[in-house]
């Protein structure tokens, strides 16, 4: 039995490493570092950005918007692989709080709205758009992309 599933919780992670990309980190930033950083640390789990706003990985959720920087790479996929064989566990982290214009002009209805009726825009990034946590975006489309990453990659839980 992995400490990640021990029923002891002294035998489970307490010391935990956490990763979070930008959408230009896949191609700039190297795996290997962090993994050896990871391993240098002691840590035993981590939690590694895996999609939502973003993918880190080449997802096949439609809307779910790939990182422009992405090309044929899996940041996501490389990350979870040398974490789980340094023995880590492992938690995919999703942000689930905004979505690009183009989800937003096919599901209108998945955006959290002002007072006014209007989608409200990202605070930071004004091209995106606020989600609707309690709607289709977060019981549906998350659901999906949840399944998805638990589906293709070694994960011992999803972080949102």
């Amino acid at each position: 039995m992995s400490p990640a599933n021990s029923p002891h919780p002294l035998a489970r992670p307490q010391r935990w490493g956490q990763l979070t990309l930008v959408e230009n980190d896949p191609g700039r930033f190297d795996p290997a570092f962090w993994i050896d950083y990871f391993t240098r640390i002691k840590a035993e789990g981590v939690c590694l950005s895996a999609g939502g706003v973003v993918a880190y990985y080449p997802t096949r959720v439609p809307l779910h918007h790939r990182s422009a920087w992405l090309a044929d790479g899996d940041p996501f996929g490389e990350l979870v692989r040398g974490c789980r064989a340094a023995g880590m566990a492992v938690l995919a982290r999703t942000d689930p709080h905004a979505f690009h214009a183009d989800v937003r002009d096919a599901f209108p209805d998945w955006a959290a709205h002002d007072a006014a009726g209007r989608p409200r825009a990202h605070w930071a990034s004004p091209e995106m758009t606020v989600a609707c946590p309690l709607g289709p975006y977060g019981f549906e489309f998350m659901t999906a992309v949840h399944a998805e990453i638990a589906s293709r990659y070694d994960v011992d839980g999803v972080f949102i």
